[in-house]
């Protein structure tokens, strides 16, 4: 059994028939190209094989560094749910003030907020973000020192908060 031919032979996936034509085929083809030839192929089919491992390392390490990235993403959406769960004014909703803010897209959008929350909003001590599932809904009243946080870790996130206001007066953001 020290040949794979034997081996294939007595698993019965061959016949002796078989086996003979296929060393007949690599006699006579050794006969045509000599023994140059057959070093040559030799060598061809060693560069393919490094080639082919070569490409798959490289896809190995394409995948790790993809890997990678999305780990990174999902902690820094981790980190800004965080900070947004942490910063969360849970009693500033569900007042009766309608409090009206301009969304990143330009639209009007609006929550109904408590009055002690549209003064803190008034008063730069808290701002509107988007929670992006942080939270419920699609927008949310946060603390100041959180909006600050978020202002560091992904400013577009926030919609509204009164300390953007240039110290000339004008708009708020």
């Amino acid at each position: 059994m020290s040949d794979l031919r034997d081996q294939l032979r007595k698993a019965g996936l061959v016949s002796d028939k078989e086996i003979r034509r296929a060393k007949h085929e690599e006699r006579v083809h050794a006969s045509k190209v000599g023994a140059g030839g057959l070093a040559e192929e030799k060598r061809e089919r060693e560069r393919r094989l490094q080639e082919q491992r070569e490409a798959e390392r490289k896809a190995a390490r394409e995948r790790e560094q993809r890997r990678l990235q999305q780990e990174r993403e999902r902690q820094e959406e981790g980190r800004l749910a965080q900070t947004i769960r942490r910063g969360w004014l849970r009693d500033a909703t569900g007042g009766s003030r309608r409090y009206f803010f301009e969304t990143r897209t330009g639209r009007i959008s609006y929550l109904d907020l408590t009055d002690l929350a549209v003064g803190r909003l008034n008063g730069g001590s808290a701002a509107i973000v988007e929670t992006a599932g942080a939270v419920r809904g699609d927008y949310c009243v946060i603390t100041d020192r959180a909006a600050e946080e978020l202002r560091r870790l992904e400013p577009d996130r926030l919609v509204l908060f009164r300390r953007d206001r240039p110290e000339g007066g004008g708009p708020a953001r």
